[in-house]
């Protein structure tokens, strides 16, 4: 049953969400703009078929209706400032990005979880006070800036990714450990002289693993917002770059396809929390 519910929850959520971004778009100011209305080489009749084209997009629940039957065909739809299915964009940009924010996020919780180590488990004032300054200094860097910085180095990129989402993991992963050093079975098993592997294994990753993978999801749709600015000021040629442009010309073919991809991730991260926690 707990399985069944999280998948009605699931859907739910990302029909909503995916109606949530269509609906932002179509109301934003100047949707019903077009820089072609001022292309002095566009004949009258063409720019009033490219307006009665639009009109389509104005009527909000009919255009989801239909944007949602082809996109359960894998059709969702043609990008109005690329000229290009957006199935076809994805494709070609997916790539890119999955690479960018996978080594980012796993770069992230892999420095998050050293300085978090550092400032719990040694339990001493000094380590813990350079581990919480190194992640303040870090988290009031823009992420920008930290993308620019590795771009004029020529330095990966992902690991630019992977110091702007340690900041934001650091203070979670620092709590669960707290809680974790001090439960009754750590403590238990440090009195029996249980090694530290086991420990490390058993006592903490074991027993957080509902908190980890919580933040694991977590951490990857922070990675992929990061990600937006980044490829677009590093003229990176990924989803994150694409959305940036799409945000810029009201596509809402590419905008909507955007939504119900993020909201489905995020949901899904949750329902697959809830299930790995009623399981435990």
């Amino acid at each position: 049953m707990r399985v069944v519910s999280s998948l009605i929850n699931l859907a739910f959520v990302v029909l909503a969400g995916g109606f949530a971004a269509a609906a932002l778009v179509r109301f934003s100011p100047g949707f019903d703009v077009d820089e072609n209305s001022w292309n002095p080489r566009l004949t009258a009749s063409t720019i009033e078929a490219m307006h009665r084209a639009r009109q389509v997009e104005a009527e909000l629940p009919k255009f989801y209706l239909r944007y949602l039957r082809g996109a359960l065909h894998g059709d969702f739809g043609a990008s109005e400032a690329y000229r290009q299915p957006v199935s076809e964009l994805f494709r070609e940009r997916a790539p890119v990005t999955a690479r960018l924010v996978v080594f980012g996020t796993a770069g992230g919780l892999a420095l998050g979880a050293l300085l978090a180590w550092v400032a719990v488990w040694p339990r001493r004032a000094f380590p813990e006070l350079i581990a919480a300054s190194a992640s303040g200094a870090l988290l009031a860097i823009p992420p920008a800036v930290l993308a620019l910085a590795f771009f004029f180095w020529q330095a990966p990129l992902s690991l630019a990714v992977a110091l702007a989402v340690l900041p934001r993991v650091f203070g979670t992963i620092r709590s669960v450990l707290g809680d974790l050093y001090s439960s009754p079975e750590l403590l238990a098993a440090r009195a029996r002289g249980v090694g530290a592997t086991r420990i490390a294994l058993r006592y903490v990753l074991r027993a957080g693993l509902p908190q980890w993978l919580a933040l694991a999801g977590v951490a990857l749709i922070l990675a992929f917002g990061l990600a937006v600015p980044i490829e677009a000021l590093c003229d990176v040629p990924g989803i994150g770059q694409l959305a940036w442009k799409a945000a810029l010309a009201r596509d809402l073919p590419v905008l909507c396809a955007l939504g119900l991809i993020v909201t489905f991730l995020v949901a899904s991260v949750q329902s697959i929390g809830e299930i790995v926690g009623a399981a435990r």
